[in-house]
This record gives C-alpha cells, sequence and structure tokens, in this order.
C-alpha cells in the first residue's frame, strides 16, 4: 500500500528578484515500513520537499499524494488535521514559548485529542521512549543539541503518526549522537511500521537507509539499489560529500 506518492513535483521560489528551482521532476513513492534518507547540501530543498510531503506548500508542477489523496486539493483544515494526527514533522526549532516545558511541548499535539493529563502521560511514555524523560521538567534552552533532536523526535512521535518527516536530525551532533538517532528512527520504522522520510547535511547519517538519494540542482537522484532489502548503498556520487545544511 502506498502511503506517499511524489509525482514529478517542481518547485520554485523567489530569492529577492531571482527565480530559483529548488525542486526539478521529484518523484519517490513510500510505504508503511520505509525508512527513506536524503542527503543535500546547503539550500539545496531538502526542507522543502519535506513541507510539500506535509502539505505546508503546495508544488508549482506535480502531484503530491498522502494515502491516495492529492493534498493540494485538500482543505487547508484537513491537511492541519492530518499533521495533528498522522503526518508528524520533526525539525529543531523547539516550542514557540520559552516558558513550555519538555514535556508539555511534546504533548501539545494531543491537546485536541484527549485530556491534558492523558496528553501528558503518553508524551512522558513517549520520551521514555527516546529516552530523555530526565529532561521533561526542562526548558528548550537548557538542551543540549542532542537532547533537542530526541525531543523534537518525541514530539513528532507522540501522535503515534503514519508518515513521519524528519529534518535533519544530525546537524550539529557528534558521530555516536548521530548513530543513536539513525537507530532510533530505524526502530521506529520497524517496530511501528511508519514510513520515515528523513534528510540530511551529514551524509553517514542516510547510509543505514532502506533507500537513499542526493539532492542537487533540485533533482532526486537515487543512490542505493532498490532490489536490495537490507538498503545496501552501493554508490555516491563523487566530490559531493561535504557537510551541509
Amino acid at each position: 500500500m502506498t502511503l506517499l506518492s511524489v509525482e514529478h513535483v517542481g518547485k520554485t521560489h523567489w530569492v529577492g528578484p531571482y527565480e530559483k528551482r529548488v525542486l526539478v521532476d521529484v518523484s519517490l513513492t513510500m510505504r508503511p515500513g520505509d525508512l527513506f534518507g536524503v542527503w543535500g547540501a546547503q539550500r539545496s530543498g531538502k526542507s522543502t520537499l519535506l513541507r510539500l510531503a506535509a502539505g505546508l506548500e503546495v508544488p508549482d508542477a506535480g502531484t503530491v499524494r498522502y494515502d491516495g489523496t492529492d493534498l493540494a486539493a485538500m482543505p487547508k483544515a484537513q491537511r492541519d488535521r492530518l499533521r495533528l494526527e498522522e503526518v508528524g514533522l520533526v525539525h529543531g526549532e523547539g516550542p514557540q514559548s520559552s516558558s513550555f516545558s519538555v514535556l508539555d511541548y511534546v504533548a501539545v499535539p494531543l491537546f485536541n485529542r484527549c485530556t491534558r493529563r492523558d496528553a501528558r502521560h503518553r508524551a512522558l511514555a513517549t520520551l521514555r521512549r527516546v529516552d530523555v524523560a530526565e529532561c521533561r521538567d526542562a526548558r528548550w534552552h537548557q538542551l543540549s543539541d542532542s537532547e533537542k533532536t530526541l525531543v523534537s523526535l518525541a514530539h513528532g512521535l507522540v501522535r503515534e503518526p503514519r508518515l513521519l518527516l524528519v529534518d535533519d536530525p544530525a546537524a550539529g551532533l557528534d558521530t555516536l549522537q548521530q548513530q543513536e538517532v539513525v537507530d532510533l528512527l530505524r526502530a521506529v520504522t520497524s517496530e511501528e511500521q511508519i514510513a520515515v522520510l528523513m534528510t540530511s547535511s551529514v551524509l553517514s547519517a542516510i547510509t543505514e537507509a532502506h533507500q537513499a538519494f542526493t539532492l542537487s540542482d533540485g533533482r532526486l537522484i537515487p543512490v542505493t539499489d532498490a532490489s536490495c532489502s537490507g538498503g545496501e548503498v552501493i554508490e555516491f556520487p563523487r566530490g559531493d560529500q561535504q557537510t551541509g545544511s
């Protein structure tokens, strides 16, 4: 069953007076249990791809379908509800209010779905799942980079999504911390059978994905053999291994 389908998508942004083609004829298909990784340099379009998959932006060309439905054809209220209930978008920006505790930040997506007490209970369980329950009473500015990444993942996972979109979770982390995040995403994908689309500015972070891509000049280029069920990386383009964001 196809969960996310990106079909020949194009997207253009204006940078001052100049038009920049961010995505060009991009296509991918994801099913439950897939872990896909996309590597790209700074301003290569990685975040735009995730925003399109989340229904926060609409493509200028092509179609993005979630569970068979064209996201651009959905009313905004329906797309908003989808992100609260079925699609988790993970980024490292943290809560809008500095007064939020980590526990409340993780619980926020559930506040309209259950009681505050139940929401916090589920949030604490999710913080335990990602191994940062000890941070529950802390504020965002008190967290380390690694803790911020894991709390952000908890914020996305607490809604029990079918699709998790993760924006550059390895940025700013050391090698061991990057591996911890990748191992967590692999475990979540396998155990909960959700689809995970992860972008990264760190090339090594995507080598354990079931399928890996590079994003260059707006084009999504596969760099794994899709017939290899273990996600073996067989070739990366030469000269594209610098780090960007």
